[in-house]
């Protein structure tokens, strides 16, 4: 168990740990041992089969304290860090399997042929059976149970997930020594000191992952939750953004500080600043106080403390790693409040206060909603915590308004508040989910706020001023109304919706086809004010329309497929409008477009590649692990 829970932790750095590693690494684990179990069978019937127990217990234990030598290296061949996160769930998945079997399958395997070993040298002794059974599963379950309490508590927090590894292959090695037929076991003894050693010597071996090209590691820590590290970008042309990455990262993050800004250079936090505005109907409600679920390094408290001077902002996190982190590298100037390291949920099931404003900004494995909290009996929670009129915002992962996860996070939303509505965050992966206590949501009230108080200046100001201005529209916003298919906490279902949206949706790689019977004139005139409201499915189903294509209509197409991360499909629509563009002007500009689209094509190809690498390492690993058992069949 201290393996098989350290392995998890060893593979977060470059696959996450989300359900679907967990589940590759259980499930080729389970096999292994399974596999192990029927080849110790049929190694107890061997006239040596006292020597196995510790020739399998010694190997396994080598094998295990070399595993952190290998993982990052393997990790980083088979899940490049340069991939965009929207494009890598595929290899993701794939590349966990790929190195769940490559570094654990062989020594899971022979650990498993120890268990039928002990029991028949036992009942060759003169042991019942049963009773040698019986204390053989019972030793290797309270082992287990010591194993995962001590890694998870312990070791790793402690210590780290490479120094656990290698502890673990060092007590397999001196195991195999106490079970060793030769009295001669100096040489396996001091085998598993040097494991020991080498153990202690590797916890300061450097980071568990590079930082990527462009990005400067500050800080590293392996917390009993996840695996944090704390970035930093200096670009040559805007000021050092400090960023809190966790697990996999690639091209997200978790908590973000610009250098010199209380805001988050247009990032989904400062867009979460309209909600006290909403909740004051146009102005600050008095006393204002808010809730940050999800609190993380504290950018949103960031942002409170320069948009509404004076709020008391509460924070609540799981991982006290996070709030460290944020104390020391993100920045001072944070709005003042309380801390809280606890789940979101069983903080609000037993808090009594109330705030003008709940935030929750909860994600596990990097892109995934906890079920727990995007369920209606979570959203009632947090209505009952909120004053009259107050805000519920969430922070949502979306491509677009039709997308799986927001569009049941939206119903589930409004079955408990009777509406809610969502916005799009321009030049992101996110929507503001939002609902409101006792009456409707009112964007318009947005257009009437007075500004003056706030502690911000230059771009900053302008910034707030352009965030407001656009939440004013209420156009801008998707509405969503109660369903009778709504998240509860009994069927959890947001692990699928997130493949929906994150793996089947798809690029359909060709220019919208214009066979409408509107001319471009009137198509145009219908595509502008979507497109200016970032409504995609608008534009494209207003270009249909068009009996006609133009530039216009092939630029706006192709916004809207970059938008939507149909890449390829933009690229094409770009290089129809390059075609017919009416004069230089156009053309520079639709042709700007088009490397860029390229450039960021890329990655995704990239991406596309290293995905049918894994899937073809998958097939040669099962193919690898057929030949081997039909090998030991053979040969024992």
């Amino acid at each position: 168990m201290v393996a098989e829970l350290a392995a998890v932790r060893i593979l977060a750095p470059h696959f996450g740990d989300s359900a679907y590693v967990w589940t590759n690494v259980i499930g080729l684990i389970l096999a292994a041992l399974a596999v192990g179990a029927w080849m110790g069978g049929r190694l107890a019937g061997r006239p040596d089969a006292a020597r196995w127990p510790s020739r399998l217990l010694i190997t396994s234990g080598f094998v295990f304290a070399g595993v952190p030598f290998v993982a990052p290296a393997l990790g980083a061949w088979l899940l490049p860090a340069d991939l965009p996160l929207d494009s890598a769930m595929p290899a993701l998945v794939r590349g966990s399997f790929v190195a769940t079997g490559v570094l654990f399958a062989a020594p899971m395997a022979l650990l498993g042929a120890v268990s039928p070993l002990l029991v028949s040298l036992l009942a060759r002794r003169g042991a019942d059976v049963g009773r040698a059974a019986g204390a053989v599963g019972a030793g290797g379950t309270i082992g287990s149970l010591l194993g995962t309490f001590a890694a998870t508590h312990w070791l790793v927090p402690g210590f780290g997930c490479r120094v656990t590894m290698a502890s673990a292959g060092a007590a397999l090695v001196l195991a195999g020594v106490l079970v060793a037929v030769s009295r001669r076991t100096s040489g396996a003894a001091a085998a598993g000191a040097l494991l020991v050693g080498i153990s202690a010597a590797i916890g300061h071996g450097g980071p568990l992952r590079v930082a990527p090209p462009g990005r400067t590691l500050v800080a590293e820590r392996e917390s009993v939750v996840q695996f944090l590290q704390v970035q930093r970008e200096s670009p040559a042309d805007g000021p050092q953004r400090t960023l809190l990455v966790v697990n996999e990262g690639l091209d997200s993050f978790h908590s973000i500080h610009v250098e010199g800004s209380s805001l988050t250079g247009g990032a989904y936090y400062d867009w979460h600043a309209v909600a006290p505005l909403l909740a004051g109907d146009g102005a600050r409600p008095e006393g204002l106080r808010a809730l940050s679920i999800g609190d993380a390094a504290g950018s949103l408290r960031s942002v409170y403390a320069g948009c509404h001077p004076g709020a008391i902002v509460d924070g609540v996190d799981i991982d006290p790693a996070c709030r460290e982190l944020g104390d020391r590298f993100f920045g001072p100037g944070k709005a003042p409040g309380d801390a809280f390291v606890v789940d979101g949920r069983v903080f609000l099931e037993r808090t009594r206060r109330s705030w003008h404003v709940i935030h929750v900004d909860a994600y596990a494995h990097q892109v995934y909603v906890p079920a727990h909290l995007a369920s209606r009996e979570f959203f009632t929670a947090a209505k009952e915590r909120l004053f009259d009129g107050g805000v519920l915002v969430c922070n949502v992962g979306a491509l677009e308004r039709d997308d799986p996860v927001l569009r049941a996070m939206g119903a589930t939303l409004a079955t408990v508040f009777g509406e809610s509505m969502a916005l799009p965050v321009p030049s992101s992966r996110n929507f503001l989910l939002a609902a409101r206590r006792g009456r409707p949501l009112a964007p318009e009230c947005l257009a009437g706020f007075v500004f003056g108080g706030e502690r911000l200046s230059g771009d900053d100001l302008q910034q707030w001023r352009r965030v407001v201005s656009f939440a004013a529209q209420p156009a801008a916003w998707g509405r969503f109304e109660g369903a009778t298919n709504v998240l509860v906490d009994d069927r959890p279902v947001l692990d699928r919706l997130l493949l929906a949206s994150y793996v089947e949706r798809r690029d359909p790689g060709v220019v919208v086809v214009c066979d409408g019977d509107r001319d471009a004139v009137a198509a145009e005139a219908a595509a502008f004010p979507a497109a200016t409201l970032r409504d995609w499915g608008a534009v494209l189903a207003a270009v249909r329309t068009s009996r006609s294509e133009s530039a216009y209509l092939r630029e706006v197409a192709g916004d809207a497929r970059w938008s939507l991360r149909h890449l390829h499909a933009a690229a094409l629509e770009y290089e129809a409008a390059e075609r017919l563009a009416p004069d230089d002007v156009t053309r520079d500009r639709v042709a700007s477009k088009l490397r860029t689209v390229r450039e960021e094509r890329l990655p995704v190809l990239r991406a596309a590649d290293v995905a049918t690498r894994a899937a073809w390492l998958e097939a040669a690993l099962l193919l690898a692990f057929a030949i081997g058992v039909l090998l030991v069949r053979r040969w024992s």
